[in-house]
């Protein structure tokens, strides 16, 4: 299918503005980085929110955001939380709660969900701190690459999408 120029052009425009600095390493760090930072969250569902805006607070790579926020997904949330609960637990210096579903009080749920969420942000701190230089020495890597086989097609050195 060819498309007039104006309309190609167009569509570049918006797929940049939705995906985000693509051709910079360390936009696409920031965006892996911002994705695995929510991921450990215990907040099934709104992960992706999360992740899309602190790319966009961070000026980061969205796409790259939404992908390493996928960490946490139907089959690894559930190890994920448990591994939030245990390590804020172990944070704050506390015996793990016990929820057994037919006693659930007020407290025993708060202590629950405030190790799990300590847990979460220090599991995140630490992805995002690992994530950050792997992602950017992959795309710095992926990027040269690229470059080597594919020259610039254009005198302003933008390629077509």
């Amino acid at each position: 299918m060819v498309l007039p120029d104006r309309w190609r052009q167009r569509l570049r425009e918006a797929w940049r503005a939705a995906v985000g600095p693509t051709r910079d390493p360390r936009a696409i760090a920031r965006g892996v980085a911002a994705g695995l930072l929510v991921a450990p969250t215990p907040v099934l569902g709104l992960h992706t929110w999360m992740a899309l805006g602190l790319a966009t607070a961070l000026r980061a790579n969205r796409a790259a955001a939404l992908l390493a926020s996928n960490l946490s997904n139907p089959v690894t949330f559930l190890p994920l939380a448990l591994l939030d609960v245990r390590l804020g637990t172990w944070l704050l210096g506390r015996p793990l709660p016990e929820l057994a579903v037919d006693e659930i009080s007020r407290a025993r749920l708060g202590e629950a969900l405030l190790a799990a969420w300590l847990g979460a942000a220090a599991l995140g701190v630490a992805l995002a701190a690992a994530g950050y230089p792997a992602a950017l020495a992959a795309a710095r890597r992926r990027l040269a690459d690229d470059d080597a086989v594919q020259p610039p097609s254009s005198p302003s050195g933008e390629r077509s999408l």
